[in-house]
């Protein structure tokens, strides 16, 4: 038993390795311009080996890309949940969005590009999976967003068009963020963002 978990253990920290690495490679040279063999080098792997982890450069892209997302929305959900207020959450979700993208560049710039490379089943498979898990995070900001109204804290809008609005809000900063080279801090934004979310960019009569 303690040998089966030990294989396991290893085989999981090998194909971690693997994917942190075919990451660096990826947003650098692109899907179509990465071969196996290239990956396979890196991670210290010969190429036949690297297949007992992922049958094709296909099948890797695409576990790297959702394994990794899901890791986002994980991370993000985790700190709105610990959260107490309604506006200690909207800040959290925030905050933990424009950490995860400062910490993982090299990721964002993978899916920011796209790949268009990819055989038509897997694209479609792919997909349906990130548009699955982005309206599962937009219905669990809708839910917050449902408390918030009720207690009379916002305004009575659409709920699902708040959550979408906020979404946008961040996802738009750090695209621009990432498009201009990373420079400064992303995180810093956080504030801005709130602020216009909740206040708009209306200059308020004093």
């Amino acid at each position: 038993m303690k040998r089966t978990r030990r294989k396991e253990r290893e085989f999981t920290m090998r194909r971690e390795a693997i994917l942190a690495e075919a990451e660096k490679i990826f947003s650098v040279k692109g899907y179509h311009n990465v071969t196996m063999a290239e990956i396979a080098a890196a991670a210290g792997f010969s190429t036949g080996a690297l297949y007992l982890y992922f049958e094709s450069k296909e099948a890797l892209y695409t576990d790297l890309i959702i394994e990794k997302l899901t890791l986002m929305y994980s991370s993000v959900f985790r700190e709105v949940a610990a959260a107490k207020s309604i506006f200690e959450k909207l800040d959290a979700y925030i905050l933990a969005h424009l950490k995860f993208v400062e910490k993982n560049t090299n990721f964002c710039r993978i899916f920011l590009r796209g790949e268009n490379e990819l055989s038509p089943l897997t694209m479609d498979s792919l997909r349906e999976r990130l548009k699955e898990d982005y309206l599962d995070s937009l219905a669990r900001m809708e839910d917050i967003i449902k408390t918030g109204i009720k207690k009379r804290l916002l305004r009575n809008l659409t709920p699902r068009d708040i959550a979408t609005t906020l979404s946008h809000l961040v996802l738009g900063c750090a695209e621009d963020w990432l498009t201009i080279d990373a420079q400064g801090s992303l995180v810093s934004k956080k504030d801005m963002i709130l602020d216009i979310f909740l206040n708009g960019v209306k200059k308020h009569e004093v």
